[in-house]
Protein backbone atom coordinates (compact mmCIF):
# COMPACT_ATOMS: atom_id res chain seq x y z
CA UNK A 1 0.00 0.00 0.00
CA UNK A 2 2.69 2.58 1.09
CA UNK A 3 4.67 2.17 -2.62
CA UNK A 4 1.13 2.41 -4.49
CA UNK A 5 0.33 4.80 -6.97
CA UNK A 6 -2.37 6.66 -7.41
CA UNK A 7 -4.11 6.34 -10.63
CA UNK A 8 -5.86 9.45 -11.77
CA UNK A 9 -7.24 8.64 -15.29
CA UNK A 10 -5.66 7.55 -18.98
CA UNK A 11 -3.48 9.82 -20.54
CA UNK A 12 -5.21 11.18 -23.66
CA UNK A 13 -1.59 11.47 -25.40
CA UNK A 14 -0.47 8.14 -25.18
CA UNK A 15 -2.86 5.74 -23.39
CA UNK A 16 -0.93 5.00 -20.17
CA UNK A 17 -1.64 6.16 -16.78
CA UNK A 18 -1.53 9.34 -15.40
CA UNK A 19 -0.34 9.16 -11.41
CA UNK A 20 -0.53 11.72 -8.67
CA UNK A 21 2.94 12.59 -7.82
CA UNK A 22 4.18 15.43 -4.87
CA UNK A 23 3.88 18.33 -7.50
CA UNK A 24 0.83 17.28 -9.87
CA UNK A 25 -0.20 14.57 -12.26
CA UNK A 26 2.41 12.95 -14.75
CA UNK A 27 1.80 10.33 -17.39
CA UNK A 28 3.62 7.12 -16.12
CA UNK A 29 5.62 7.41 -19.59
CA UNK A 30 6.66 10.40 -18.56
CA UNK A 31 9.99 9.68 -16.57
CA UNK A 32 13.50 8.69 -17.15
CA UNK A 33 16.36 9.97 -19.46
CA UNK A 34 14.42 9.60 -22.66
CA UNK A 35 10.10 9.94 -21.93
CA UNK A 36 7.99 8.24 -24.33
CA UNK A 37 5.15 10.85 -23.71
CA UNK A 38 5.37 14.21 -22.28
CA UNK A 39 2.03 14.90 -20.61
CA UNK A 40 2.55 16.62 -16.92
CA UNK A 41 -0.11 18.56 -15.45
CA UNK A 42 1.17 20.64 -12.29
CA UNK A 43 -1.33 19.99 -8.90
CA UNK A 44 -1.57 23.85 -8.53
CA UNK A 45 -2.58 26.49 -11.60
CA UNK A 46 -3.23 29.64 -11.22
CA UNK A 47 -3.14 29.71 -7.65
CA UNK A 48 -5.77 27.01 -6.92
CA UNK A 49 -5.06 23.63 -6.20
CA UNK A 50 -6.56 20.95 -8.49
CA UNK A 51 -8.26 17.78 -7.02
CA UNK A 52 -8.03 14.44 -8.53
CA UNK A 53 -11.49 14.41 -9.77
CA UNK A 54 -11.45 17.51 -11.58
CA UNK A 55 -7.92 16.34 -13.02
CA UNK A 56 -10.04 12.93 -14.02
CA UNK A 57 -12.50 14.98 -16.17
CA UNK A 58 -9.97 16.89 -17.99
CA UNK A 59 -8.30 13.91 -19.18
CA UNK A 60 -11.30 12.40 -20.18
CA UNK A 61 -12.69 15.36 -21.90
CA UNK A 62 -9.95 17.45 -22.48
CA UNK A 63 -11.69 20.66 -20.99
CA UNK A 64 -13.03 21.93 -17.95
CA UNK A 65 -14.81 24.81 -16.36
CA UNK A 66 -13.88 25.78 -13.42
CA UNK A 67 -14.12 28.53 -10.54
CA UNK A 68 -11.91 29.98 -7.70
CA UNK A 69 -8.89 31.26 -10.00
CA UNK A 70 -6.31 33.65 -8.53
CA UNK A 71 -3.91 36.37 -9.95
CA UNK A 72 -0.91 37.63 -7.94
CA UNK A 73 -2.85 40.02 -6.91
CA UNK A 74 -5.65 37.37 -5.50
CA UNK A 75 -8.12 38.51 -7.80
CA UNK A 76 -10.38 35.31 -8.49
CA UNK A 77 -12.10 34.53 -12.13
CA UNK A 78 -13.22 31.25 -13.59
CA UNK A 79 -11.50 29.87 -17.05
CA UNK A 80 -11.95 26.66 -18.80
CA UNK A 81 -8.91 24.76 -19.01
CA UNK A 82 -7.67 23.01 -22.61
CA UNK A 83 -5.74 19.93 -22.25
CA UNK A 84 -3.56 19.93 -25.44
CA UNK A 85 -2.71 17.71 -27.84
CA UNK A 86 1.03 17.82 -26.87
CA UNK A 87 -0.09 17.48 -23.21
CA UNK A 88 0.12 21.33 -21.97
CA UNK A 89 -2.76 22.47 -20.76
CA UNK A 90 -4.30 26.25 -21.12
CA UNK A 91 -6.41 28.89 -19.42
CA UNK A 92 -9.25 29.65 -22.25
CA UNK A 93 -11.60 32.05 -21.21
CA UNK A 94 -13.00 32.83 -24.45
CA UNK A 95 -15.98 30.07 -25.60
CA UNK A 96 -17.68 31.34 -28.45
CA UNK A 97 -19.44 34.17 -30.53
CA UNK A 98 -22.14 36.68 -29.18
CA UNK A 99 -25.28 35.73 -31.50
CA UNK A 100 -26.22 39.04 -30.95
CA UNK A 101 -22.31 41.01 -32.25
CA UNK A 102 -20.49 38.81 -32.72
CA UNK A 103 -17.68 39.58 -30.15
CA UNK A 104 -16.44 36.98 -27.74
CA UNK A 105 -18.73 34.98 -24.90
CA UNK A 106 -15.83 34.82 -21.96
CA UNK A 107 -16.69 33.11 -18.87
CA UNK A 108 -17.68 35.18 -15.83
CA UNK A 109 -18.09 34.21 -12.30
CA UNK A 110 -22.00 34.93 -12.37
CA UNK A 111 -22.75 34.54 -15.96
CA UNK A 112 -21.05 34.19 -19.85
CA UNK A 113 -21.06 37.96 -21.12
CA UNK A 114 -19.60 39.54 -24.23
CA UNK A 115 -16.44 41.27 -24.52
CA UNK A 116 -18.25 44.00 -26.25
CA UNK A 117 -19.85 45.26 -23.08
CA UNK A 118 -18.18 48.31 -22.99
CA UNK A 119 -17.18 49.10 -26.59
CA UNK A 120 -17.66 52.99 -27.01
CA UNK A 121 -19.67 52.92 -29.70
CA UNK A 122 -21.50 49.97 -29.99
CA UNK A 123 -21.99 48.28 -26.50
CA UNK A 124 -23.32 44.53 -26.21
CA UNK A 125 -25.34 43.64 -23.36
CA UNK A 126 -25.42 40.14 -24.24
CA UNK A 127 -25.46 37.65 -21.12
CA UNK A 128 -26.18 34.17 -20.13
CA UNK A 129 -26.36 33.73 -16.58
CA UNK A 130 -24.51 30.59 -15.14
CA UNK A 131 -27.64 29.68 -12.90
CA UNK A 132 -31.16 29.88 -14.50
CA UNK A 133 -34.45 28.58 -13.07
CA UNK A 134 -32.15 26.95 -10.32
CA UNK A 135 -29.89 24.78 -13.40
CA UNK A 136 -26.09 25.61 -13.63
CA UNK A 137 -25.37 26.33 -16.90
CA UNK A 138 -22.71 23.99 -18.49
CA UNK A 139 -19.85 24.75 -20.59
CA UNK A 140 -21.67 22.99 -23.32
CA UNK A 141 -24.83 24.44 -23.17
CA UNK A 142 -23.50 27.79 -23.10
CA UNK A 143 -21.36 27.00 -26.91
CA UNK A 144 -25.06 25.52 -27.75
CA UNK A 145 -26.73 29.02 -27.25
CA UNK A 146 -23.98 30.87 -29.02
CA UNK A 147 -23.39 28.66 -31.81
CA UNK A 148 -27.24 27.50 -32.39
CA UNK A 149 -29.13 29.93 -30.43
CA UNK A 150 -30.80 27.36 -28.26
CA UNK A 151 -29.45 23.98 -26.52
CA UNK A 152 -30.04 20.63 -28.12
CA UNK A 153 -31.33 19.48 -25.02
CA UNK A 154 -34.39 20.30 -22.38
CA UNK A 155 -32.68 21.28 -18.92
CA UNK A 156 -34.18 21.13 -15.42
CA UNK A 157 -34.99 24.48 -13.81
CA UNK A 158 -37.42 25.22 -10.72
CA UNK A 159 -40.35 27.69 -10.26
CA UNK A 160 -40.69 29.87 -7.12
CA UNK A 161 -42.56 27.68 -5.93
CA UNK A 162 -39.81 24.24 -6.18
CA UNK A 163 -42.06 22.80 -8.86
CA UNK A 164 -39.45 20.92 -11.24
CA UNK A 165 -40.22 21.87 -15.05
CA UNK A 166 -37.75 21.30 -18.01
CA UNK A 167 -37.39 23.51 -21.33
CA UNK A 168 -35.03 24.06 -23.88
CA UNK A 169 -32.87 27.57 -23.36
CA UNK A 170 -32.72 29.59 -26.38
CA UNK A 171 -31.74 33.28 -27.80
CA UNK A 172 -34.57 35.52 -27.41
CA UNK A 173 -35.89 37.11 -30.73
CA UNK A 174 -33.88 40.64 -29.93
CA UNK A 175 -30.40 38.54 -29.62
CA UNK A 176 -30.51 40.45 -25.60
CA UNK A 177 -30.88 37.73 -23.42
CA UNK A 178 -31.34 33.98 -22.58
CA UNK A 179 -34.99 33.19 -22.49
CA UNK A 180 -36.89 29.72 -21.66
CA UNK A 181 -38.07 28.32 -25.35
Amino acid sequence: MENEKKIIGRCPVCGGNVVKTCKGYRCENNTGEAPKCGVFINGVIGNRKMTDEEIAILLEKREIMLDGFATKEWKTFPTVLVLNDDGSVDMQSIIGKCPKCGGDIRVGSKAFNCSNYSHPSAPCNFVIWRNIGGHLITLDEARQICADGITANPVEMYREDGQRFEKKLGVSPDKSQVIRV
